[in-house]
């Protein structure tokens, strides 16, 4: 009995696994350098497992991956936050890095014109 719960406890530890990787190549994977919609990922993931999207574990890893810094929403597009990305490597012209430098830009304008704001 209690080795069912471990196997089962397992086997969704790895499925959950699957999904975040799953959705961090989904967001990498976008092609330009604007970052990925729901929309996208979404497809993404019915393209690796036919049904995924419509259960709600996905949403929430989502959410943890954004809480914990791997993602970033831009816009209302999700992009890559960190320089660490998915396949181990760091391209200058890959899509995330692209969409890292412009969120970076963006928030830095922000800063200044917030700054220039409060003291001009």
């Amino acid at each position: 009995m209690d080795a069912s719960k471990k196997d089962k406890a397992k086997k969704q530890s790895k499925e959950k696994t699957k999904l975040r990787r799953w959705i961090l190549q989904a967001v990498e994977d976008v092609e330009g350098n604007k970052g990925a919609t729901v929309q996208d990922i979404q497809k993404f993931l019915d393209s690796k497992k036919d049904g995924i999207s419509s259960r709600p574990e996905w949403k929430r890893i989502l959410k943890k991956l954004l809480n914990i810094g791997h993602l970033m929403k831009n816009d209302g597009r999700y992009v890559i936050s960190k320089w660490r990305m998915t396949s181990g490597k760091v391209t200058k012209n890959s899509a995330a890095h692209k969409a890292n430098k412009e969120a970076r830009r963006i928030r830095i304008l922000q800063i200044i014109r917030k700054y220039r704001d409060n003291h001009v």
